[in-house]
């Protein structure tokens, strides 16, 4: 299953760690953008930030993202119409 936006769904998605659920979130599929610095009022939630402690994830190599895809994706930072961003993969620790 996939969960597609917006901000209250990705929080309240990430939020579920019960790890007997299937509705964990145990992966994120991220377009991360480097710049330029857009001026937004709703972001993703910070999955890496303080006060998880309890939660650890880790970032995947390109290869195993586009293992798990089953597809070719761009590798590393890409640009398009001023645009730097890179393609990420990460995975919550059981």
């Amino acid at each position: 299953m996939f969960i597609i936006g917006g901000a209250s769904l990705y929080s309240e998605s990430l939020a579920l760690s019960e790890p007997s659920s299937s509705a964990v979130v145990d992966r994120i599929l991220l377009t991360r953008i480097l710049s330029p610095d857009f001026e937004c009022d709703v972001f993703m939630p910070d999955f890496l930030g303080e006060g998880k402690e309890k939660e650890k994830w880790n970032r995947v190599t390109h290869e195993e993202l586009e293992g798990w895809l089953g597809f070719g994706v761009p590798k590393g930072e890409q640009e398009e119409n001023g645009v730097r961003y890179e393609f990420q993969m990460w995975i919550r620790d059981p």
